[in-house]
């Protein structure tokens, strides 16, 4: 059997179809799922959504966790006493001692020449990392541990490194575009806004360029994408929104607040537009 039905949909396309999103989910499901977390994996869940923010303090494992936390003794300032103060700032001071703490003893450094010149900016996720020059080609590294960095050339460069063998395992060429402005990388992909355009490139080697005329919107400052959207902040005040499947914009978003237009935009733009997906 192929696992195809009459209407020719398959029994793996029914599965996803029918799955639920995760705000869905019941309170006694969400509390099954919250009480496996540590203290700081449960409080970025509180700030994913409002649905889980009510079920995580209605739950009191903020504070269970907390008390168990001091119990462990990070260190001397943890063990204060909470009684007085609100549980958020007690949770943020135990924040701070733990990344303190984080910081103490010896720390290995390594470097290695990536580029002839300069790489402008530097991202790092899952474990490698993705670094950017004018050198007419993109250099790519798959493994699990990722950090992206980019330049400003016009002929551009990406490279993707393995922070475990230091080793380039592919290379991609890019001729005659536009500047790189800014990109994001996942296990399968990057994207990045090139000029006015945002370029794909997958890891089986296929590039797409979209929108397919330049100057479809105004000068791009940063981009972020979520599967399946990428957004542009634009020079105007705007956010654009592209699906990149379909490779059309989907909707503009427009700011009016006075720091979010023109050239003061950053990134911090794109990651208010993420709360519109």
């Amino acid at each position: 059997m192929d696992g195809t039905t009459a209407d020719g949909q398959s029994q793996a396309q029914k599965r996803m179809s029918s799955r639920v999103p995760a705000t869905s989910l019941a309170h006694d499901i969400l509390c099954m799922i919250f009480v496996l977390l540590d203290l700081f994996d449960l409080v970025r869940c509180s700030a994913v959504c409002k649905s889980w923010n009510k079920v995580i303090n209605k739950s009191k494992l903020l504070q269970i966790l907390y008390h168990k936390q001091q119990g462990g003794s990070i260190g001397p300032s943890s063990t204060s006493h909470c009684s007085e103060k609100p549980l958020k700032v007690c949770i943020e001071q135990l924040a701070m001692e733990h990344h303190r703490l984080s910081l103490q003893g010896l720390i290995d450094i390594e470097q290695w020449k990536g580029h002839s010149v300069r790489a402008g900016q530097c991202r790092m996720k899952m474990g490698l990392i993705l670094t950017g020059v004018g050198d007419k080609m993109i250099k790519s590294y798959w493994s699990l541990v990722s950090t992206v960095c980019l330049d400003g050339g016009l002929n551009v460069a990406v490279r993707l490194w393995s922070l475990e063998s230091y080793k380039c395992l592919e290379e991609h060429f890019l001729p005659n575009l536009a500047p790189l402005v800014d990109f994001d990388f996942d296990e399968n992909k990057i994207v990045g806004l090139i000029g006015t355009r945002i370029c794909i490139w997958r890891r089986n080697g296929k590039r797409s360029i979209f929108p397919s005329r330049e100057g479809t919107f105004m000068k791009g400052l940063c981009m972020r994408y979520i599967d399946p959207e990428a957004v542009v902040g634009c020079e105007d005040g705007t956010a654009r929104v592209f699906d990149m499947y379909s490779r059309k914009c989907s909707r503009i978003i427009r700011y009016t607040l006075p720091e979010l237009l023109g050239s003061s935009m950053s990134c911090s733009l794109i990651s208010l537009s993420n709360n519109n997906f």
